[in-house]
């Protein structure tokens, strides 16, 4: 490829890699679909079959039993396993053209115990836009969480992949983590970029956070939701973020998130970016990612390191959050 193709000033190199890399999150989700029943477990196997047209199979469905899974056949000892009953609801977005992200993502849920509560939603690809998908597909979700009055509600994209080192211990210590939030808490991040944060406790981090891979969402997140279709006005982003959903996210108040995170975003081909390849004039330093592999790679290989940088900043960004609030009440008060 011909370097001189792509004629970008330093700061521009930066910002392209920070914004595609890290914060132009997944879009590979569909269009809102309401009032959907969910399919009874047993016939989880044979409607999403491969041979079923995509407009035919379900858009809510019970994770698939694997008869080889301690969870589903009830062998699994008591002592080894991965307690999740601190959660009311879970689901895993899924777009019906990606099979083979369905079934890997699957394996994940019943290694860990998740197989028993997940339910999958299968949405078509957005037409125009995936960020547009994404943002509906998350809001149709919560929207049927809020119907069934789910208090803690786990929304997970495809790509989730959690740690190898899950253990019991580790799942109280995250629902203790998350019945001692503030009563007024939005988001728990099980897995995230972090923009900016702080420790409040031992393992929970006050954060302004992207990705939305796999988090924790409070009745106050869903009835946002609910309210605020794409395009909504009036929805305030972290434009270093992007457009999607997650840079609405990234300003919302009372986020917070797990420490160290339990979920990353695995290294799977991604609908995201699949563009018709641009003219050598019209190129950009992004390209080489963005019509690449890398991408993937880098966000899931560098998620965890990013947790520990901003960790180790996060005096800055604590004093920097009480000179803003000071500020801001200096202000107000003077007017």
């Amino acid at each position: 490829m011909d370097a001189g193709c792509f004629k970008v000033s330093p700061t521009r190199f930066v910002m392209d890699l920070w914004q595609v890399v890290v914060f132009e999150i997944s879009d590979d989700c569909a269009a809102c679909r309401k009032n959907l029943p969910v399919i009874d477990r047993e016939d989880s196997m044979s409607t999403c079959s491969e041979q079923t047209p995509d407009e035919e199979k379900p858009v809510f469905y019970s994770c698939p039993p694997d008869p080889n899974c301690a969870y589903c056949n009830a062998t699994i000892q008591t002592g080894k396993a991965l307690d999740w009953s601190f959660l009311d609801s879970a689901y895993c977005i899924s777009l019906k053209s990606r099979d083979d992200r369905a079934t890997n993502v699957a394996k994940e849920f019943h290694r860990v115990g998740l197989c028993q509560k997940v339910i999958f939603y299968r949405p078509l690809k957005h037409p125009i836009k995936g960020i547009i998908g994404s943002w509906e597909s998350h809001r149709a979700v919560g929207m049927h969480a809020l119907q069934l009055g789910s208090e803690k509600t786990l929304i997970m994209e495809d790509d989730v992949s959690f740690t190898g080192h899950l253990r019991p211990t580790k799942m109280r210590s995250i629902a203790r983590a998350i019945n001692n939030l503030p009563r007024n808490w939005t988001i728990f991040f099980l897995g995230h970029w972090p923009v900016w944060a702080y420790p409040v406790r031992f393992n929970v981090l006050r954060t302004g956070s992207a990705c939305a891979h796999a988090y924790i969402a409070s009745p106050r997140l869903l009835q946002w939701l609910e309210v605020h279709p794409w395009g909504a006005p009036g929805v305030d982003k972290l434009r270093l973020v992007g457009k999607a959903l997650d840079s609405a996210y990234a300003k919302l108040p009372g986020t917070y998130a797990l420490f160290p995170m339990i979920a990353t975003q695995s290294v799977s081909k991604s609908d995201n970016f699949n563009f018709t390849p641009k003219q050598k004039s019209e190129r950009k330093f992004k390209h080489l990612v963005t019509h690449s592999r890398h991408r993937e790679w880098l966000l899931s290989k560098l998620m965890r390191p990013a947790e520990m940088i901003v960790v180790s900043l996060s005096p800055v960004f604590f004093t920097t959050r009480i000179i803003t609030r000071l500020k801001s009440r200096l202000g107000t008060t003077g007017r």
